[in-house]
């Protein structure tokens, strides 16, 4: 019984350790990577200016300080003008209140609620355009580590595996920016975590579990539309736990059982129809293209494969600034060979188990789905800037002719495929015992991902 309080202790320790970590971590990559490289920056502020009803405010604060944006942005040789970048510490803003406060809200704001309200306190204190993007990052930083810690809370084992992912390079990059990423990413492994929280730990389901678990699912969705397809996890909640009280009577696991046939039936006809009236809709189109196109479609997921895998693999642990620094491949094997281990070991004689044999596979085709559409949602980026010049082109297209122009889907990055990535790692049964090492390893982990990502970002913009 010590033992096992001392081995709970000893968890609970290392992962607000490590919550620590990606905080301080964060803080500092905000100022490694100068104003304006975090990826799509400039669009992201952008966003939150249409979001508080002032399309300016993001041309106000690129005007008043563009810290050679252009020079460096994508030019590896270029750094950064350090006389430039200390006098925007202290320089006055150029802006006044009036131009770039909010003029109204609208829902979307959503998506960058985080960092919005940094901008914002930034913009009322009058502070130098510098520390108001700062505040930004900050805000963005300090939810995404509060959500990831409730998560870790909630998770009722392998939460090391989850941690990990929390705390990659890419991870924190887009935690700390005004990216809306650093939304999504926290929302989809609380999503994760509460879904397996239920199956594990909850005894009886229902409307306020039903509740929470769609609000999750709808502000992930809303964020970006492909994860919509990590509420399928769903299915793997126990029936027998469901109590859902209705005025016609209760929705529990007999009842399922009962009805789960002509429901089905219904929900296949009622999306079929579904299907048909929006036939007009570009993802609609998109998919149904790619399904009639089959053979095509498995022909570019190929390509897409052969030509792009280092990209993709780097980028989903350390590809920073417009993607023209990462870490080496080689730390990126020994990532994932990290996860690996965690997901394998165990630290006692027992460990909960997540999923059985039967639910495994089923994580594993859930992963498979969204890996296909978050390659499809790249389809029509790679179609019009190759095809017709930009992304931003006016023009309509035939999906099932288009497509078999191209080389390969193009735009992918590993980053994309963060939220959904540790699936797989929680379908491993824990067959070795490591001790007490097991809960410090994604700790150890850490200081050595920061001491990597550190030196190649000072490579990058200070060297």
């Amino acid at each position: 019984m010590k033992e096992w309080i001392k081995r709970a202790e000893d968890s609970k320790l290392a992962m607000r350790i490590a919550l620590a970590l990606i905080f301080i971590w964060g803080v500092v990559m905000s100022f490694l990577v100068p104003p304006w490289q975090t990826p799509d920056e400039y669009a992201h502020l952008k966003m939150i200016g249409e979001s508080l009803g002032n399309e300016e405010m993001a041309n106000q604060m690129l005007y008043d300080m563009e810290l050679d944006l252009t020079r460096i942005m994508n030019q590896y040789d270029e750094k950064v003008d350090r006389s430039q970048w200390q006098e925007s510490f202290i320089k006055a803003p150029g802006y006044s209140r009036g131009e770039c406060m909010p003029k109204s809200i609208s829902l979307s704001v959503i998506k960058h609620m985080p960092a919005a309200s940094g901008v914002v306190l930034g913009l009322l204190l009058h502070l130098p355009t510098f520390w108001t993007l700062e505040l930004g990052e900050l805000f963005s930083l300090i939810f995404y580590v509060s959500v990831c810690g409730l998560a870790l809370k909630l998770m009722p084992a392998k939460k090391e595996v989850l941690l990990l992912f929390m705390a990659l390079p890419m991870s924190v990059q887009q935690a700390s920016s005004l990216n809306y990423d650093a939304v999504l990413l926290p929302l989809c492994f609380l999503f994760i975590a509460y879904l397996f929280y239920l199956r594990c730990e909850k005894d009886r389901l229902g409307w306020k579990e039903a509740g929470t678990t769609l609000l999750l699912l709808a502000l992930v969705v809303y964020i970006k539309l492909p994860y919509l397809f990590l509420g399928l996890l769903v299915f793997l909640l126990p029936k027998e736990k469901i109590h859902l009280q209705c005025p016609w009577g209760e929705i529990n696991g007999e009842a399922i059982r009962k009805w789960r046939l002509p429901v089905g039936i219904g929900l296949v006809l009622f999306t079929g129809v579904g299907l048909y009236a929006v036939r007009s809709n570009f993802w609609v189109n998109l998919v149904s293209g790619m399904i009639l196109e089959w053979k095509q479609s498995l022909r570019l997921f190929w390509l897409t494969a052969v030509f792009c895998k280092r990209h993709i693999l780097i980028s989903s642990v350390g590809k920073f600034g417009w993607m023209e620094s990462g870490v080496s491949l080689g730390f990126v094997f020994v990532t994932y060979l990290w996860v690996l281990v965690l997901a394998v070991c165990k630290q006692g004689k027992e460990e909960k188990t997540l999923v059985k044999r039967k639910s495994g596979a089923y994580l594993w085709i859930v992963f498979l789905i969204l890996c296909v559409f978050i390659a499809l949602s790249m389809v029509n980026h790679t179609i019009k800037v190759s095809q017709f010049g930009g992304e931003d082109a006016n023009v309509t297209y035939d999906v099932r002719e288009m497509i078999y122009n191209l080389p390969y889907i193009g735009g992918l990055q590993g980053r994309y495929f963060l939220p959904f990535l540790p699936l797989p790692f929680l379908t491993l049964p824990e067959k070795i015992r490591i001790g007490s090492c097991r809960t410090w390893l994604p700790v150890i982990y850490m200081i050595i991902a920061m001491a990597v990502s550190f030196t190649v970002l000072y490579q990058r913009y200070w060297m």
